[in-house]
């Protein structure tokens, strides 16, 4: 399932990279992260909880940066499973930055294997998830940024 979408910073892309590379203060904005613990270079594991529907999920797994082209393309590889609901998730995430007048536009873009419970939500479901997640991430890093 392939799921984008994008959203602006009010600030400029030089800004909104640096802050991108200070893992612990981006684990600090995302929706549901437990904790986040880097295990070698571009290399973390990471526990979070997301509920689609009516399935609450807790996640571990490990993300591996695999890219970085400053100050205008970030990528990484995240694989993780929660035994609970029997769910294995596998994606290729992709970040780009553009100037725009009002700062900088960053574009998301995933291409995501799931497996299991979750799956049978199909994927007009985990898209409206991700979207929510993604805009609560954004509100998040404005205001990051922003102190």
């Amino acid at each position: 399932m392939r799921i984008k979408d994008s959203f602006t910073v009010e600030a400029p892309p030089e800004v909104v990279w640096d802050f991108l590379q200070d893992i612990p203060r981006v684990a600090a904005c995302m929706p549901g992260l437990e904790s986040v613990e880097q295990t070698g270079p571009d290399e973390y594991k990471a526990a979070f909880k997301v509920s689609v529907g009516p399935v609450k999920a807790t996640f571990s797994g490990k993300a591996t940066i695999v890219e970085r082209r400053a100050p205008e393309r970030i990528a990484a590889r995240i694989e993780g499973n929660d035994p609970g609901s029997a769910t294995s998730v596998k994606a290729d995430f992709t970040g780009r930055l553009s100037g725009v007048k009002a700062g900088t536009l960053m574009e998301v873009d995933m291409e995501v294997a799931l497996r299991g419970r979750l799956a049978q939500f199909g994927s007009a479901v985990m898209i409206a998830t991700s979207k929510k997640l993604t805009a609560t991430f954004a509100a998040r890093m404005q205001k990051a940024i922003e102190t």
